[in-house]
This record gives C-alpha cells, structure tokens and sequence, in this order.
C-alpha cells in the first residue's frame, strides 16, 4: 500500500511540475503568416533590470515565488524548494556565471534540483543576464566570487 501511495504522489508531482511549465511558456496570439517578415523584429535584447523584471515575472514566479523567496504556487508541490532568491548569504555564495549556466542548462547540469528546466534555448543570452541582474537586485548582494 506505501508503495502506491508512493508512486501516485510521485506522478502526482511530476505532472505538476509539468503543468508549471507549460504555464510558464509563452503564449503567442498572433496568426502564423507564411513567408512574411513582422515589421519589427527585434534582433535581440538589451540587458537590463526592467527586462530582468519581466522575465523574472513571466517565467520564475511560478516556482520561485512573486518576491522572490521560493514560495511560488507551484512550491508546495515540489520535492525540492526552489532556491530563496532573497538571500543574501546563499546568492552571494553563487557567482554570476553559476548563476547562468543554472538558469541556462537547468538545475540537473549544475547538481540541483531536476525540476529546475533549462532556459537557455528559450530566452538566450541577454534575457539570461538580464535575469541575474533582477537577482542581484531581489538579494541586495554581490557575488564574492567574480564571473
């Protein structure tokens, strides 16, 4: 009996953190025109806080929690808490380029939580190091080791 409560809170879990991904995807309504170009298209993004903010916003909270301190709503069903991102002492142990490669390549490449999806293909470079610096700002700290 253990055994199937066990296996049932473990699909349980894992269909949760599957929903909080799909959640957290980005969702277009814009209709698909073959072989036209948008007018606007944004080679890429610029650093910055604000665009730290709102990736932040779009696609951390879920887990990480509105302020930052790893009680999103999807936290309660996790095995592993996500990361306090407003704490001092745990972030400024990371320095940025741990913080990137976990962002980028997903918790289970830099041995953390496997419920920790790699970003790196969806929000690239800048948005990356835009995020650590909204980081940076939600714990008020520095790294002690540099890049």
């Amino acid at each position: 009996m253990t055994t199937n409560i066990k296996i049932k809170t473990t699909c349980f879990l894992f269909i949760a953190a599957l929903i909080s991904l799909c959640l957290a995807l980005p969702v277009s309504g814009e209709e698909k025109t073959e072989g036209k170009v948008p007018e606007e298209v944004p080679a890429k993004y610029e650093v910055s806080i604000e665009l730290g903010r709102s990736t932040y916003q779009h696609y951390c909270t879920p887990c990480h929690g509105v302020q930052g301190d790893g009680n999103g709503f999807n936290a309660l069903h996790l095995l592993v808490k996500p990361a306090n991102h407003t704490d001092s002492k745990f972030m400024s142990e990371r320095n940025d380029t741990k913080l990137f490669d976990t962002i980028n390549l997903g918790g289970v490449e830099v041995a953390k939580s496997t419920l920790m999806p790699p970003w790196g293909a969806a929000l690239g470079d800048e948005r990356i190091k835009s995020l650590i610096l909204h980081l940076r700002e939600l714990c008020k700290c520095q790294a002690i080791k540099s890049w």
